[in-house]
């Protein structure tokens, strides 16, 4: 079996569990409903997150996870 996820799946499972804590929080923090709201792929066609940053943001994290931080750091 083959636990890998592809970029976009683990981003959806990312999101998945923001929005899944959010919710057992009562939906209080503004903090994580800003970040939902940026990460959301919900206003364009294509899948684009609400906020394109968000996505080179977590282009930058997977890196940096990899042991490949893009400033050069490990």
């Amino acid at each position: 079996m083959n636990d890998s996820l592809t970029l976009t799946e683990a981003f959806r499972a990312m999101l998945i569990f923001l929005d899944r804590y959010y919710e057992r929080g009562g939906a209080q923090s503004e903090d994580i409903a800003a970040l939902l709201s940026g990460i959301s792929q919900t206003l364009w066609a294509d899948g684009s997150t609400n906020d394109p940053a968000q996505w080179r943001d977590w282009l930058e994290a997977v890196q940096a996870a990899k042991g490949k931080n893009m400033q050069g750091e490990t």
